[in-house]
């Protein structure tokens, strides 16, 4: 979600008249939390992905997109 979308949605949620604030508050709390830890998977997953490859080049390893070594230097 971008950070609009995720804004809107906590708009959303916190507008909704059939719930009580303890529940409207949990409920954006908890929406919250789980976007924040999706970007942050989807961070962690693509530098980890750029860190292993990066070292592999230096020691001579051309690591393809499936994991696999393409070419030996």
């Amino acid at each position: 979600m971008t950070d609009r979308e995720i804004l809107d949605e906590v708009y959303n949620r916190l507008k909704d008249r059939n719930r009580s604030p303890e529940q409207k508050m949990f409920s954006t709390v908890s929406f919250i939390e789980q976007e924040w830890m999706k970007q942050d998977d989807k961070y962690n997953h693509s530098f980890h992905q750029l860190d292993v490859q990066e070292m592999e080049r230096h020691r001579g390893l051309e690591i393809g997109e499936d994991g696999t070594v393409k070419e030996l230097k």
